[in-house]
């Protein structure tokens, strides 16, 4: 159901009330010729009317109150001339002109204009009426039957488009407070949410700083019995190292419920280069085939391990996002710099701007993260970190 929905609200409705205009011109105008009801005398005259009464059904979108009037008003000159779109044709498919174009009115304008065009519509219905009566044509309906004409074709369509235009009004009205709820909704959770983990930066804040206490004493205590008796000084450094391992279990934890719920990293240790692998896998499976050229780099310190993957997984991000095929990565030690070069098989326009973030890393570490991406020439991202550097040096 929810794909034919889709292909019905996809089709064109301009083009299919065009189609509709098209095949009601063809019919009356072959009525006007084939049918044996028609003078032969009114056969031409009945044609000629056809192809601009049925025109207005293909306009009847851009200007519904128009194409209504001109409907009708098409009918009274081509009546007067004893024309028989309304009184001969056997399918009497032109009556599916001024029912469509009054449904517009009702459905597309004001009220107060629909209610306008539908009024003298109806007055000139009635005048067709009134002259085909006059003229003793076959099946007139005299004035009676003109009221009921206005009626069946302005008033009743007109009705039915007001009816359907207040039920859609009703429906958007409910579907954008719904989604207002829902955006309301989201939005209360993310306050709450960001209201516990300041309350647990807090918390985390307050453990830290008593622990830390703690340990500080009992490490002086352990310095001054270390001589005298160093038996005590040494249930003192276990007590240090006892508190420490709690400090930093309740840290890790309370650290883990502060990042999103939704990262699936959330609780696992912080990568480095050693799982670039399972990265150039992740990057692979969205279509970027990622070459990794690696030397020998034991003995990292574990924050300029972490920046140097940090580099290379926004450069795959960035080079994969941007629709890039083949992408190399070479790392290297060289001097005492971590030496790390990214290249992909494209530019990628603002790849500066993208890569800030991993950039302000780089610099805590006294490291230099160089861009070169030119308009015509493929992406290429040069990191240099310091080895042994730790944040602001």
């Amino acid at each position: 159901m929810s794909t034919l929905s889709a292909r019905i609200r996809g089709i064109d409705l301009i083009a299919l009330d065009w189609v509709l205009a098209v095949a009601l011109a063809v019919d009356l105008v072959l009525e006007s010729w084939l049918a044996h009801g028609v003078p032969d005398r009114h056969r031409l005259l009945t044609a000629l009317f056809a192809v601009p009464f049925a025109a207005t059904i293909a306009v009847r979108r851009r200007w519904p109150a128009g194409a209504l009037i001109a409907c009708t008003a098409v009918a009274l000159p081509q009546q007067l001339l004893h024309g028989q779109l309304f009184v001969s044709l056997p399918s009497e498919s032109a009556e599916l002109g001024p029912i469509l174009c009054a449904y517009g009115a009702g459905a597309w304008i004001v009220l107060r204009r629909g209610l306008a065009a539908a009024a003298a519509a109806g007055a000139l219905l009635f005048v067709v009426a009134l002259v085909s009566d006059a003229q003793h044509a076959p099946g007139a309906p005299g004035p009676g039957g003109g009221l009921a004409i206005v009626a069946f074709f302005v008033a009743g369509p007109l009705a039915v488009g007001w009816v359907v235009k207040s039920r859609n009004r009703r429906t958007d009205a409910f579907t954008e407070l719904e989604r207002q709820v829902i955006a309301e909704r989201a939005e209360f959770e993310r306050a709450a949410i960001a209201e516990e983990r300041v309350t647990i930066g807090r918390e985390l804040q307050d453990i830290i700083a008593h622990s830390v206490s703690t340990m500080v004493v009992q490490a002086a205590g352990a310095r001054r019995l270390l001589t005298a008796q160093p038996e005590r000084a040494r249930q003192s450094l276990v007590s240090v190292e006892e508190t420490g391992r709690e400090t930093l279990a309740e840290m890790r934890r309370l650290l883990g419920v502060l990042r999103r719920d939704d990262d699936p990293r959330a609780l696992t240790p912080q990568p480095g280069l050693d799982q670039l692998p399972e990265l150039a896998k992740l990057v692979r499976a969205r279509g970027l085939s990622c070459q990794l050229g690696m030397g020998e780099l034991g003995g990292l310190t574990p924050g300029v391990d972490l920046v140097a993957y940090r580099v290379v997984e926004a450069a795959l991000g960035q080079a994969a996002d941007r629709g890039c095929r083949d992408a190399t990565v070479v790392i290297q030690r060289r001097s005492g710099t971590l030496e790390l070069d990214v290249h992909a098989d494209r530019a990628i326009p603002e790849a500066a701007l993208a890569l800030g973030p991993v950039a302000e890393r780089v610099a805590l570490y006294d490291g230099r993260l160089e861009i070169d991406d030119p308009e015509d020439q493929p992406l290429t991202v040069r990191c240099r970190l310091p080895l042994g550097a730790g944040p602001d040096g």
